[in-house]
């Protein structure tokens, strides 16, 4: 190894250790003593919480006072009401591969739809009024 070569290698490894020796020095330096959480806004006074009230014991003489005092209101027998009818009563439509609509199909349940012609079932996905066969 030459002289200038040795030099070179000398001033690298003085560059490195000072780097080793500063960096902890300047991360020791920017670490700041924990902040408490209360540094930021007023602390707030703490108010004891008040001890509810206790609630008034009604003794059985009491309660059918009240009872035969409020008498239900009675309307007579309850009504029955009848369900709402469904919001269409066309059959859903059944669209082929390509879009058109398919006479005589008829929905057999969920994603299922069955061609009255032939008796044979298909697999089908809604689409916007009603089912297309899967292709």
């Amino acid at each position: 190894m030459s002289r200038r070569e040795s030099a070179a290698m000398k001033r690298f490894f003085r560059g490195v250790v000072s780097l080793a020796v500063l960096l902890p020095l300047v991360a020791v330096a920017q670490m700041a003593a924990p902040r408490k959480p209360t540094d930021t806004r007023p602390p707030t006074p703490v108010v004891p919480a008040q001890a509810p009230l206790p609630a008034p014991v009604n003794t059985p003489a009491q309660t059918t006072q009240q009872l035969r005092t409020h008498p239900i209101q009675s309307q007579g027998p309850a009504r029955v009401v009848p369900p709402p009818p469904p919001a269409t009563t066309a059959p859903p439509k059944v669209y082929d591969r390509h879009g058109r609509i398919v006479p005589g199909m008829k929905q057999a349940g969920p994603n299922r739809v069955l061609d009255t012609r032939t008796g044979r079932y298909y697999d089908a996905v809604p689409t916007g009024d009603g089912q297309r066969i899967k292709p």
